[in-house]
């Protein structure tokens, strides 16, 4: 992941759901150019964050030993534009998994209203394939720990004492 479109983890029910937070910034170097005069957060940005939520979902509903690729957007549509300010509330509900590969369904919210839905497919990368895999797995699995923590509360806690 070269761009992290994830804020948070909120929640997993591993192999049932996931809850995620995308908090949208005016910094994002997207919206230089889409569009300086009135920024929206591209819809393809959105699919990625649909994707990089999937990617936590399914790793961790999987003890991190795989972890999802996607194969194909089954389904995609964009209600109303995300805009700097936004936070961009991402539920995931797993639908199957088969032969075929792994299907989620996507939902994203902003203060209640819908902004986007997919449905996903993916196919599972086992991490004993190859060392890439397996050192995939482990980045997942290391920001999993960071993004689903309160690093912010903890780092206040730290800092508690000196004060």
């Amino acid at each position: 992941m070269r761009f992290i479109l994830v804020d948070r983890i909120v929640s997993i029910e591993p192999g049932k759901q996931g809850s995620f937070v995308k908090n949208v910034s005016q910094s994002e170097d997207y919206f230089t150019d889409h569009f300086p005069q009135s920024p929206i957060m591209p819809g393809v940005l959105i699919l990625e964050s649909f994707d990089q939520a999937a990617q936590f979902f399914v790793a961790r509903s999987h003890d991190f030993a795989c972890y999802p690729e996607l194969k194909q957007i089954l389904r995609a549509s964009f209600r109303h534009y995300v805009v700097p300010g936004d936070q961009l509330n991402i539920a995931l509900q797993f639908m199957r998994e088969d032969e075929r590969g792994t299907v989620i369904k996507a939902h994203a919210q902003v203060d209640g209203r819908t902004m986007a839905e997919a449905t996903l497919l993916f196919s599972l990368v086992q991490d004993n394939r190859d060392p890439e895999s397996k050192a995939h797995c482990q980045r997942l699995g290391e920001l999993y720990d960071l993004l689903s923590s309160d690093t912010v509360g903890r780092a206040w806690e730290s800092l508690a004492h000196r004060f």
